[in-house]
Protein backbone atom coordinates (compact mmCIF):
# COMPACT_ATOMS: atom_id res chain seq x y z
CA UNK A 1 0.00 0.00 0.00
CA UNK A 2 1.54 3.11 -1.06
CA UNK A 3 0.32 6.85 0.90
CA UNK A 4 1.31 9.84 0.75
CA UNK A 5 2.56 12.05 3.30
CA UNK A 6 -0.72 13.89 4.23
CA UNK A 7 -2.60 10.26 3.96
CA UNK A 8 0.26 8.70 6.39
CA UNK A 9 -0.34 11.42 9.00
CA UNK A 10 -4.02 11.61 9.04
CA UNK A 11 -3.94 7.43 9.50
CA UNK A 12 -1.46 8.30 12.72
CA UNK A 13 -3.46 11.15 13.96
CA UNK A 14 -6.89 8.96 14.08
CA UNK A 15 -4.66 6.19 15.99
CA UNK A 16 -2.97 8.41 17.87
CA UNK A 17 -6.62 9.97 19.23
CA UNK A 18 -8.17 6.93 19.94
CA UNK A 19 -4.79 5.59 21.65
CA UNK A 20 -5.45 9.40 24.36
CA UNK A 21 -8.98 8.87 24.03
CA UNK A 22 -8.35 5.41 25.52
CA UNK A 23 -6.08 6.01 27.69
CA UNK A 24 -8.01 9.46 29.19
CA UNK A 25 -10.63 7.36 29.79
CA UNK A 26 -8.75 5.51 31.80
CA UNK A 27 -8.23 7.68 34.16
CA UNK A 28 -4.15 8.69 32.72
CA UNK A 29 -3.04 12.31 32.18
CA UNK A 30 -1.45 11.66 28.49
CA UNK A 31 -0.60 13.66 25.77
CA UNK A 32 0.71 12.53 22.09
CA UNK A 33 2.10 13.95 18.73
CA UNK A 34 2.59 12.57 15.44
CA UNK A 35 6.42 12.87 14.79
CA UNK A 36 9.53 12.19 12.06
CA UNK A 37 8.66 9.07 10.00
CA UNK A 38 11.88 8.44 11.43
CA UNK A 39 12.11 6.76 14.81
CA UNK A 40 15.65 8.51 15.32
CA UNK A 41 15.10 11.66 14.57
CA UNK A 42 11.45 11.60 15.74
CA UNK A 43 13.15 10.62 19.64
CA UNK A 44 15.61 13.43 19.07
CA UNK A 45 12.96 16.19 17.77
CA UNK A 46 11.20 15.39 20.80
CA UNK A 47 14.17 15.15 23.41
CA UNK A 48 15.28 18.83 22.29
CA UNK A 49 11.61 19.71 23.31
CA UNK A 50 10.99 18.65 26.64
CA UNK A 51 13.02 16.81 29.24
CA UNK A 52 12.11 13.04 29.98
CA UNK A 53 13.62 10.49 32.11
CA UNK A 54 13.36 7.62 29.98
CA UNK A 55 12.55 6.59 26.30
CA UNK A 56 10.38 3.37 25.97
CA UNK A 57 10.09 1.69 22.62
CA UNK A 58 7.30 -0.81 21.78
CA UNK A 59 8.23 -2.93 18.76
CA UNK A 60 5.87 -6.35 16.95
CA UNK A 61 8.06 -9.36 17.89
CA UNK A 62 11.16 -9.80 16.65
CA UNK A 63 10.01 -11.96 13.48
CA UNK A 64 8.25 -8.95 12.17
CA UNK A 65 9.53 -5.36 13.76
CA UNK A 66 11.14 -3.68 11.54
CA UNK A 67 12.36 -1.43 14.07
CA UNK A 68 14.32 -4.75 15.17
CA UNK A 69 15.36 -5.04 12.31
CA UNK A 70 16.79 -1.50 12.28
CA UNK A 71 18.24 -2.38 16.02
CA UNK A 72 16.58 1.11 17.24
CA UNK A 73 16.17 0.26 20.79
CA UNK A 74 20.56 0.26 20.56
CA UNK A 75 20.83 2.88 18.50
CA UNK A 76 18.81 5.08 21.02
CA UNK A 77 20.80 3.96 24.04
CA UNK A 78 24.24 4.85 22.19
CA UNK A 79 23.05 7.99 21.08
CA UNK A 80 20.79 9.58 24.11
CA UNK A 81 22.10 9.62 27.60
CA UNK A 82 19.04 8.44 29.29
CA UNK A 83 17.50 5.06 29.80
CA UNK A 84 15.90 3.12 27.17
CA UNK A 85 13.02 0.44 27.78
CA UNK A 86 12.18 -2.26 25.02
CA UNK A 87 8.94 -3.97 25.54
CA UNK A 88 7.44 -6.10 22.71
CA UNK A 89 3.75 -6.67 21.93
CA UNK A 90 2.43 -9.88 22.44
CA UNK A 91 -1.83 -10.75 21.17
CA UNK A 92 -2.70 -10.00 25.13
CA UNK A 93 -5.28 -7.05 25.48
CA UNK A 94 -5.76 -4.83 28.10
CA UNK A 95 -8.05 -4.75 30.37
Amino acid sequence: MVWSEGQARAHARTHLDHALAHLRDAGLDVSGEIGDESPMRAVGDALRTRDFDEIIVSTLPPSVSRWLKLDLPNRLRRTYPIPVTHVVATREFAR
